[in-house]
């Protein structure tokens, strides 16, 4: 559910602790998986893993462009539709095609699994030049194509698209971040997604020339008018292995109905040499 945490200001902040601005005409590959458990207000836990694959490249100092596509399994009642940008609560038994809306009986919860492909996330992004080079700023477009089974509940079949804007700064080993985004969702055909807005703030810290840390505070509207508003606290930490190889790990906790009770998950990134 939380892709959008560690392809944003985080690991740009991350970044900044290790070697400044970004490189002109750079590659990136970068392979994860990310692990989460909720009711997401309902009365049974829906559980989601996800792998995505990212690659990115940058031609110079100022634009990155990106793209990302998980491979994920879910199991659940089929209130929730996972995501490269922060996934849906559609709302309890509301799935597609995999909830309890015709498979429940009275009292019974009837949980379904089911994994595939994921939506295909394409990004580009601006990067603005530093202020008294210690204030940076970027600008992000994201545009989803729906290549996810929507049968299978892993995509909602419909475009989605993200416009954001991130700020952030360096004071000694801190790199405070903000982050704000409206999310524009296609509807489904029996539900109707509200466009959302997204914001977090936090701040990175240096521990090394080849570690850091960071905390954030999350929060997210609600995309249906069934579900509760997405707000978490994450936490990372990230180490340079190498001059071509870094690692990082993370955890969150949900602090609303709709967000998950928990995660956790790790991701590799690695940048070839000229």
């Amino acid at each position: 559910m939380k892709k959008n945490h560690i392809s944003g200001a985080i690991l740009m902040v991350a970044g900044l602790s290790f070697c400044g601005a970004t490189a002109a005409d750079e590659w990136k590959y970068s392979i994860g998986t990310d692990i989460s458990s909720g009711k997401y207000g309902d009365t049974e836990e829906t559980e989601i893993v996800a792998t995505p694959f990212t690659v990115s490249y940058s031609p110079n100092a100022s634009w990155t462009f990106k793209a990302s596509m998980p491979w994920t399994s879910i199991e659940g009642p089929g209130g929730v539709i996972p995501g490269g940008d922060g996934g849906i609560v559609v709302g309890p038994g509301n799935g597609r095609g995999n909830g309890n809306g015709g498979n429940q009986t009275g009292d019974e919860i009837v949980l379904t699994e089911e994994s595939g492909l994921g939506d295909l996330w394409l990004t580009g992004t601006y990067s603005l030049q530093p202020i008294a080079e210690q204030y940076f700023f970027d600008l992000s477009a994201k545009y989803k194509l729906p290549v996810g089974d929507e049968d299978k509940g892993l995509g909602t079949g419909e475009v989605d698209y993200t416009l954001q804007a991130e700020m952030f700064t360096v004071i000694d080993n801190y790199t405070p971040f903000v982050t704000v985004a409206r999310k524009f969702k296609g509807d489904l055909p029996e539900t109707e997604l509200r466009d959302v807005w997204y914001t977090s703030i936090g701040s990175g810290y240096k521990l090394s020339e080849v570690a850091s840390v960071g905390a954030s505070l999350d929060y997210q509207q609600a995309a249906t008018s069934q579900s509760d508003r997405q707000t978490e606290l994450f936490g990372y930490y990230s180490h340079r292995l190498s001059a071509q190889w870094t690692g990082m790990v993370y955890g969150y906790l949900g602090l609303a109905d709709g967000s998950p009770d928990q995660g956790f998950g790790f991701q590799i990134s690695y940048r070839p040499m000229d």
